[in-house]
């Protein structure tokens, strides 16, 4: 009886070993905000070789009331990930109101991070669907336009108390 008392144990105690803990918010937020920088830097707008003479103008986030991040953190997140790579443009958590400046490598940035479901709740967390895009324009031709956007689920486990970096 023995051994099978101590292969049940060591079985429970295995599979209690396989579960991941959940992020905590620094991790999660960097993890979206990541992926937007991957994805903003991947294919820009503007030829690559250019991306260190860019500046972006980011404006204030617009997040949805759902999610428990605040848009300073958003954009700080964001601002974060941009930085972090090897050619990085200049990125400013600012834009003026109005722009009239014939300065070709700016650009202006909205990020906006919605919640299009409701929130999955599972037996260790609750996940809450995302939607997260990028609009990308320039200050002096309204014509030029970029967007990029992801989709996926965050752990709102994971994101307590506006999610400050």
């Amino acid at each position: 009886m023995k051994p099978l008392a101590l292969a049940l144990l060591l079985t429970l105690a295995g599979c209690a070993g396989l579960t991941t803990p959940a992020p905590d918010s620094r991790q999660a937020l960097g993890g979206l905000a990541g992926k937007a920088a991957s994805g903003l830097l991947e294919q820009p707008p503007w030829p690559a070789e250019r991306t260190p003479q860019i500046t972006l103008l980011m404006r204030p986030a617009e997040v949805d009331a759902p999610l428990p991040i605040t848009p300073e953190a958003l954009n700080e997140a964001l601002g974060r990930a941009l930085l972090a790579t090897a050619e990085a443009p200049l990125v400013l958590d600012w834009a003026p109101q109005a722009i009239d400046i014939g300065d070709s490598d700016q650009w202006l940035l909205q990020i906006s991070l919605n919640a299009p479901a409701p929130p999955l709740r599972l037996s260790d967390r609750t996940l809450q669907p995302y939607r997260l895009q990028l609009d990308l324009s320039r200050p002096t031709n309204g014509t030029a336009h970029w967007q990029w956007q992801a989709s996926g689920a965050v752990d709102l486990d994971a994101l307590p108390d506006g999610a400050a970096p």
